[in-house]
């Protein structure tokens, strides 16, 4: 049995700033233990390892803490600034890099950080190695007096990134396109508004420094991105997290597009152009049916996997599969990198629209999402679901009378004491009435 990760979470370590975890102290020791890691795996000290930031305050002593512990192991470290974490992942294969570290705490309020390891293949480190690294993490390591931020070392980094999204769209494919484009207050507020002026959009930014981060702004609060768009009578909103690896959408109409139906869009487009590869897409068990049953029209095989992007890549990697991602904006292309692109993609589904001449609203509506119901509830143990006897007799019932028209999941969050119910049905009374009576039969077991 695998010992259980006591600081890494399934994106990063995550806490409040300030806290037992996410502070000077244990940033700096981290440090050294990724620099204990690259020892042993006989690493040339000669290669650098990147570091960058999102916009939080903290951000700047927690990096340069996290450098400082890289350096007493004589490790090269280079502080590459505000910069979001695809382009961080950009950098590091681009570099040769021997790794890297973002001090983030993605779409957590402003008052949390984080730290997330990158590996030299751009991607997420394994369970294992993240176990490994929890090994050398040492509380007798202090962090010296007078740690200093450190000299920034951005704008190649940025440069090379814009020359590389260059590759893989056309010169002014975005002319005549009015975008708005909400930055969060994070990491993407350089890098994101060039990209698309690049391509020759107009772009209108909102939250683009002038506030905190996630604060009611970015991916999870588009209230106001919709207003924009129909304000500026603009062709498209978007909307990223803190550090740049998701993207949500808006139409003209300020309507927001379910993550799910983006993952449609991306996987159908990518089959008629035939580079889709093993006619396979991946994305999570949340994923709606509807997105399966879509696919599935157009000899599209969806495979899912476990919640967390780094569990779609793994399965992406299984079955030899270049598109995935997760409903809430987190999608990878592995033939661009080993991790989520909020810009790559939002540039994606964008020359979508411009191929097929059309709105997001319109390629929307190619998926056609089954009727969901969900809950988080509250429970102080983790009893097996698999001894809830009365709910598992109705599920055998359900599973009978309607066999593939209903979905049932229930699962424990990772990340909260909260047990996870989601129902899905083709028809929208049937999914309320099993959907209240799970939620009935479960309740007698927390």
């Amino acid at each position: 049995m695998k010992k259980p990760l006591k600081y890494f979470g399934t994106d990063g370590i995550r806490g409040e700033y300030g806290g037992e975890i996410i502070n000077e102290q244990f940033a700096f020791s981290l440090g050294v233990a990724f620099a204990r890691f690259l020892e042993e795996k006989k690493c040339d000290k000669s290669n650098h390892i990147l570091l960058a930031q999102d916009t939080r305050a903290s951000g700047k002593k927690l990096l340069a803490s996290c450098l400082q512990g890289l350096r007493q192991k004589n490790f090269q470290a280079l502080n590459l600034g505000v910069l979001s974490t695809p382009a961080l992942a950009f950098s590091i294969i681009n570099q040769h890099a021997l790794g890297g570290i973002m001090v983030t705490a993605s779409h957590n309020p402003h008052t949390d950080n984080g730290l997330k390891i990158i590996s030299n293949e751009g991607g997420k480190l394994s369970v294992e190695e993240e176990i490994r690294i929890e090994s050398f993490i040492s509380e007798d390591e202090e962090l010296p007096q007078g740690c200093v931020e450190s000299k920034t070392h951005k704008a190649p980094y940025v440069d090379a990134y814009i020359q590389n999204l260059k590759k893989w769209f056309k010169p002014n494919f975005l002319d005549g396109q009015k975008i708005v484009i909400d930055l969060a207050n994070g990491a993407t507020t350089e890098i994101s508004p060039l990209a698309l002026e690049t391509f020759g959009a107009e772009v209108i930014c909102i939250n683009g420094g002038d506030g905190l981060i996630n604060d009611q702004v970015g991916s999870e609060f588009t209230d106001g991105l919709s207003q924009r768009v129909v304000q500026e009578n603009a062709d498209l909103g978007l909307a990223h997290d803190g550090d740049g690896d998701r993207i949500v959408f808006v139409d003209k109409k300020g309507v927001k597009i379910d993550g799910d139906q983006i993952l449609g869009i991306l996987a159908i487009h990518a089959k008629r152009n035939n580079s889709l590869q093993e006619d396979g897409f991946v994305a999570t068990i949340h994923s709606n049916s509807g997105l399966e049953y879509s696919l599935t029209e157009n000899l599209i095989q969806l495979n899912r996997s476990d919640v967390g992007d780094r569990n779609v890549f793994a399965l992406m990697q299984e079955k030899n599969i270049n598109w995935g991602g997760e409903s809430s904006g987190h999608i990878i292309c592995s033939n661009y990198l080993n991790t989520g692109d909020g810009l790559f993609s939002a540039l994606s589904v964008m020359k979508c629209m411009v191929d097929l001449q059309s709105d997001i609203s319109v390629l929307a509506k190619q998926i056609k999402l089954w009727p969901s119901m969900s809950v988080g509830l509250k429970t102080h143990s983790k009893k097996p679901v698999s001894s809830f006897e009365n709910l598992n007799r109705y599920l055998r019932e359900i599973n009978l009378e309607y066999r593939d028209q209903v979905r049932v999941l229930i699962r424990y969050s990772g990340t909260e004491p909260k047990l996870r119910l989601l129902v899905e049905a083709r028809d929208e009374m049937v999914n309320k009435e099993v959907f209240l009576r799970v939620k009935e039969l479960v309740s007698e077991y927390i």
